[in-house]
């Protein structure tokens, strides 16, 4: 989907909940969801946004507003991610789809993986009084390069420890 796209079906859904829930329709959101329409990245976050914020003059309460204002109407999802220190995350929930990915606790690094057993599962699983529409699954571990380094780690101390005993 392109951003053009993005945003048309994106303001499409906020003038419908705008109606829906007698709020004001402004010009500064439309603004904004068209800057964050014109984001490539699939995952964003308010400092990806900001420069381009400044530019077109909105405020920063305007900012965080808006965006609680897009979560709310279900055009963005918030996403809570901890690397050391929470960071909100902003996706798309109009072209949301499923997705798996794995996650490195210690560099950060993301990729993605499919286990269609796992998807069976997921898919064919009931819920009471709930109907799922897609689905994130995030596992959290460490990747083979950083392993390889604690491992590498290990041992230097491991030796460096070794060598005090035998001297």
């Amino acid at each position: 989907m392109t951003s053009v796209e993005r945003y048309e079906k994106a303001l499409g859904v906020l003038d419908t909940y705008i109606r829906d829930h007698n709020l004001r329709h402004t010009l500064e959101r439309e603004r904004l969801l068209k800057i964050i329409a014109e984001v490539n990245a699939p995952v964003f976050t308010v400092h990806d946004i900001d420069a381009k914020r400044k530019d077109a003059h909105i405020s920063v309460p305007t900012l965080y507003n808006s965006l609680n204002l897009f979560v709310s109407a279900r055009i963005l999802y918030k996403l809570e991610r901890t690397h050391g220190v929470t960071q909100e995350q902003y996706k798309w929930a109009l072209d949301a789809k499923n997705s798996m990915r794995v996650i490195c606790t210690r560099c950060g690094r993301e990729a993605v993986f499919t286990d269609k057993a796992l998807l069976r599962i997921i898919q064919e699983r009931k819920y009471a009084n709930f109907v799922p529409a897609h689905f994130s699954l995030y596992v959290y571990g460490t990747c083979k390069t950083c392993r390889r380094l604690l491992i590498q780690r290990n041992n230097n101390e491991r030796g460096r420890e070794k060598l005090k005993v035998e001297n």
